[in-house]
């Protein structure tokens, strides 16, 4: 038996973390929990893991410990015999590994970039969740304050899945009730294609006209890469820069000029911040990333570079 660890085998694989859970709540990857992060994977199913990815194991530093074999998911997180502290966990929390299993150590906290911000404090968050403080929850600002970085999921030794939980909470919000600028934002990427509403015209004048700075500045020939076909890359924009930072978009173009990359920027939804993500707003993520995908495909590129 091999004991695992999510985020360095997530490292390994080139996933996110919560990729792993997945494979591991699914079945997908058979492995017992074990206290601090850990797994117990067979060495028959990591061997498979490892195959699938191409990853060496002999360059890997792996802990190998006896057991019996992990033969299927009920040995799991989930089919753990974990006692629910409070009543059921209405819309916030529906999983006892979301935070039952929180033993309060303060190890999220300390992590936190903003904890203390106007009192905010991870842990107590994910306590006033498990603890049915519902409504509580919904209407305090705290999750607003998160940065969904992940930090403090990295730093919890009980794998509790606070960043799902913190967009669980935004995502329940009443949409009039979202910050500001940020509910605006969306609704603009939806309507005009950027977070900030810039028209198409303007946005091209910009790009033509940083190109000819561009071919001034010892990238003789560059011209706008803007709706070329065929293109390797199709580069998206934080529309920020164009608004109030347009130089800072040079610094990628002239690593891509460069490389001798074949690459272009689409003229229409050409945002590549997708606030509705960090608003909670599923729906509304789905259609930018759709608006995204679409532009893959218009203008037949094979990969999608979001530089921001």
């Amino acid at each position: 038996m091999i004991v695992i660890r999510i985020g360095q085998l997530a490292d390994q694989l080139g996933v996110h973390r919560n990729t792993i859970r997945n494979w591991i709540r699914s079945g997908r990857l058979p492995a017992r929990a074990l206290s601090g992060k850990r797994y117990l994977v067979s060495e028959a199913e990591f061997a498979r893991i490892c195959q699938e990815f191409g990853i060496d194991r002999s360059v890997l530093k792996l802990k190998y410990v006896p057991g019996a074999p992990v033969m299927s998911r009920e040995m799991g997180l989930h089919e753990l015999n974990v006692r629910k502290l409070a009543i059921p966990l209405g819309r916030l929390l529906d999983d006892p590994s979301r935070g039952n299993v929180c033993i309060t150590c303060g190890g999220c906290a300390s992590a936190c970039p903003v904890s203390g911000v106007d009192g905010m404090d991870p842990r107590k968050l994910v306590r006033m969740a498990v603890l049915g403080l519902e409504q509580e929850v919904l209407d305090s600002q705290w999750p607003w304050k998160c940065t969904m970085c992940g930090k403090c999921e990295r730093a919890c030794p009980q794998n509790v899945e606070i960043v799902a939980l913190i967009h669980r909470i935004r995502s329940l919000r009443e949409r009039a009730m979202v910050p500001g600028p940020l509910h605006k934002g969306v609704l603009m990427c939806l309507a005009r294609g950027n977070s900030l509403g810039i028209p198409r015209q303007d946005f091209v004048a910009i790009v033509n006209e940083l190109s000819r700075e561009m071919a001034e500045e010892g990238c003789p020939g560059f011209t706008s890469p803007i709706d070329r076909k065929g293109a390797n890359l199709l580069v998206t924009v934080n529309s920020k820069e164009p608004f109030a930072e347009p130089d800072d978009m040079k610094y990628w173009w002239k690593i891509l000029y460069a490389a001798g990359e074949s690459w272009t920027i689409p003229s229409e939804n050409w945002e590549g911040v997708n606030w509705a993500y960090f608003t909670g707003d599923d729906d509304s993520l789905k259609k930018i990333v759709g608006n995204m995908v679409r532009n893959m495909y218009a203008l037949e590129c094979k990969t999608l570079l979001l530089p921001d």
